[in-house]
Formats: structure tokens, C-alpha cells, sequence
């Protein structure tokens, strides 16, 4: 596909986030040592998660001697989707270097409420939505793909018009749901990972904070992986259809004839329309994903009993106020 769709986004939308995230970092307050432990090393996942993501992008763009914003420029569908799974695999590494706290009083049972409230429900449902609009996009580039299955083809009553440019057909679908599967495995495995690191039975509500804050480093890349996937297929997709029915309409004319497909009952010019607001639609949405904001990292609770009992205590060491 066109590989300015992925290109012209994913570079400011990298650049954007880490530069918001660097901001909520360096103007958030300070923390005990483990708390800012914790956080740091979340900061630090995003970051690098974010570097070898855009590595993979820029390495999967095929600049056939040119470079990633020109005409000649092209990108395999399942880039973004890779690019994902990288981010995803930088998440769950930074899972096993995770600040661990042992319980007081020696007690290593976990609360049964202490993963209540860590579900993330609508970055899931951003990542679902991303699946089964690249389930849509893989499935009219399947229909509609020409000979070799690398370009669009439309055909009327032995009129055939295919696409000039990069076209998502037949032969990348095979690699692009591979991709996406393994989007899926690393997602899946990523968020067990998450799920399985031990609780702070002492401090939930720092325990909540920190696994949620997990789960969403994780769904980010999902979500954002699966939609702009999608883009990629819906923005190539739906404007070369477009395209192919323009010029199917003029060699159907040069011939003399008048039974060309017309709007507004052009069923393929309306899906190409329909694919192309999807696309933008998803790229809108990808964006809201990878800067969702992770929850407010609290002071742990040991650290905060140790300041109000500090502060409890007059300068003279009279005792309470």
C-alpha cells in the first residue's frame, strides 16, 4: 500500500507521544522511591517501546529509490501490525523488570478485589473495533484484486480498468492476518504477563494504579496496531476504487456506450467512499489510543503513613500536635 498512509501519520503521532508522555512525567509530583521507581520505568517502556515501533516502520517501508513521503514509496499492509507487536514485546519485558514489594507481617495472599477496576474496557473495544475493520479491508481487497494480486480490478460488460499504484490484494493477504495473528498472541500473552505480577496486597490502591497503568502500555499498541492497519487498507483501498471507477466510466464512453455504472447506485464507488471515511475514522481513533493516559501513579502507602507520622511529631520531638 501507499506507504505516505502509515508514513505521514506514525512519525508525528511517535513524536507526539513521546513528547507528551515526557511532559506528564517531568510535571508530575514527586513520589516515594518505589512509586518513582515504578514510574520511571513505565516512562521508559513507552519510550523505547515507541523508538523500535517507528525502527520497524521506517524499515518496513520499501522507498524504491525514493524516500518514505514520495510517489514511488510503498509499505507491506502488515507494518503497522508489526510495529505493534514490537511495542507490545518492549511492554511486557519491562513487565519482568517490575518494582516488587514483599508484604507485611510476611503475608503473600492476594486480595480478591485487587484487580477490580484494571480492565481498560475502551481500548479494548478500540482494538476489537481495529480487528474486524481490517477483517473488512482484507476482505474487498481479496474481491476486488486483478491478476497476481497485487493491483485493483473493476470489469464492466468486458470493460477492465485496474489500478496504477500499490494495491492490498490477493498476495498480501496471507502475511498481513499472520501479522495480525501475531498482534493478537502478543497482546494476549503481554496482558497475562500483566495479570500475573504479584499484588501489593498493602497498598491496592497503588497496586490498581500500576496494573492498570500496565494493561493500558499494552492496549495502546493494540489499538493503535489494529487501526492504523486498518487505515492503511481503507485509505488505499477506498480512493483506488474511487479512481478505477472514474476511468471505467471514461472507457466505457470511448466505446459509445451509455451502461456505465453511475451514482448514486455505483455500489463500488459507494463503498469506496465508505472505506475512505472508515479510514480517516481509524486514524482519528489510533491517535486517541496511543495517548490515552495511564492513571496517576499515588504515593505507595508505606511512604505515606512514614509522612504524616514525620509530620505528626513536633521539631522538638514533643509528641503529637
Amino acid at each position: 500500500m501507499d506507504a505516505r498512509v502509515i508514513t505521514w501519520f506514525l512519525g508525528p503521532m511517535v513524536l507526539l507521544a513521546m513528547i507528551v508522555n515526557g511532559a506528564r512525567w517531568f510535571g508530575a509530583r514527586r513520589l516515594d522511591a518505589f512509586a518513582s521507581r515504578a514510574r520511571r520505568r513505565a516512562a521508559l517502556a513507552s519510550l523505547v517501546g515507541a523508538l523500535l515501533a517507528y525502527a520497524v516502520v521506517l524499515g518496513g517501508v520499501d522507498r524504491a529509490g525514493a524516500s518514505a513521503s514520495d510517489e514511488g514509496a510503498v509499505a507491506h499492509p502488515a507494518v503497522p501490525a508489526l510495529a505493534a507487536v514490537a511495542g507490545i514485546v518492549v511492554a511486557a519485558l519491562f513487565e519482568r523488570w517490575t518494582p516488587r514489594v514483599t508484604p507485611q507481617g510476611g503475608r503473600r495472599e492476594a486480595a480478591l478485589d485487587i484487580r477490580r477496576g484494571t480492565e481498560s474496557v475502551r481500548l479494548t473495544r478500540y482494538y476489537v473495533g481495529g480487528l474486524v475493520l481490517c477483517a473488512v479491508g482484507l476482505v474487498v481487497g481479496w474481491a476486488t484484486s486483478g491478476p497476481g494480486g497485487r493491483t485493483g480490478m473493476r470489469t464492466w460488460e468486458g470493460v477492465v480498468v485496474m489500478t496504477t499504484g500499490a494495491y492490498p490484494g490477493r498476495a498480501y493477504i496471507l502475511a498481513t492476518v499472520g501479522a495480525l495473528l501475531l498482534l493478537v498472541a502478543a497482546t494476549w500473552m503481554a496482558l497475562r504477563a500483566v495479570d500475573a505480577r504479584p499484588a501489593i496486597v498493602d497498598d491496592s490502591d497503588l497496586d490498581r494504579a500500576l496494573r492498570l497503568g500496565a494493561r493500558i502500555r499494552v492496549l495502546r499498541w493494540s489499538a493503535s496496531g489494529t487501526l492504523v492497519t486498518a487505515a492503511g487498507l481503507c485509505l488505499t483501498i477506498g480512493p483506488s476504487l474511487n479512481d478505477v471507477t472514474q476511468r471505467l466510466r471514461g472507457a466505457v464512453a470511448m466505446a459509445g456506450r451509455a451502461d456505465a455504472p453511475v451514482a448514486p447506485g455505483d455500489w463500488m464507488q459507494n463503498l469506496a467512499f465508505a472505506l475512505t471515511a472508515l479510514g480517516v475514522v481509524a486514524l482519528v481513533l489510533a491517535l486517541v489510543a496511543v495517548l490515552w493516559d495511564a492513571p496517576v501513579v499515588p504515593r505507595s502507602r508505606g511512604a505515606a503513613r512514614s509522612s504524616a507520622s514525620a509530620s505528626s511529631v513536633s521539631p522538638a520531638g514533643g509528641g503529637a500536635r
